[in-house]
């Protein structure tokens, strides 16, 4: 398979931390793979964002990305406040798509049986106010469908 493609959604939040003197915050994503920034919109006023956001990333064989960092910014009128971090190595994209913590498979990404996961926000230090959870959603995008087994396998042989 030449020209995979791997779309990552970055759906919602929920259970922010509240990071504005309104008991709210103006959440917004940044992901960072392969040296590439992706910038979800900014939601104002919210503990509970919904960014419904979807990139398109090209996956090369032999240039694999080894982490997708997920970080949750505030945005302020002058400069941002770190709301929390999410790292899942490249590897491991697909582990929770069928619901549990490591039973997922590579799908096409409007697979049915593919799932959209919560992965609660870590910390950089003590000091960081962080709570909440992010929901993420993985799968490979191409303009037909083809048989669930084939992305498995071509999952694993990039990933070997």
């Amino acid at each position: 398979m030449s020209n995979l493609k791997l779309r990552i959604g970055i759906i919602s939040a929920r259970g922010l931390a509240a990071a504005d003197k309104t008991g709210f915050s103006d959440p917004y994503v940044v992901m960072r793979i392969n040296e590439k920034k992706y910038t979800t919109k900014v939601i104002k006023q919210t503990l509970d964002p919904v960014w419904d956001a979807e990139f398109d990333i090209p996956i090369h064989p032999g240039k694999l990305p080894v982490l997708v960092n997920f970080t949750v910014w505030d945005k302020d009128t002058f400069g941002r406040d770190f709301l929390g971090d999410v790292n899942i190595p490249f590897k491991n994209v697909f582990d929770r798509n069928a619901g549990g913590v490591s039973d997922g498979l590579a799908r096409h990404y409007k697979d049915p049986e593919n799932q959209s996961a919560w992965y609660t926000l870590a910390k950089r230090s003590e000091k960081n106010n962080v709570s909440g959870e992010m929901q993420i959603k993985f799968g490979f995008i191409e303009d037909h469908t083809r048989d669930p087994q084939q992305y498995e396998e071509a999952w694993q042989q990039l990933i070997g």
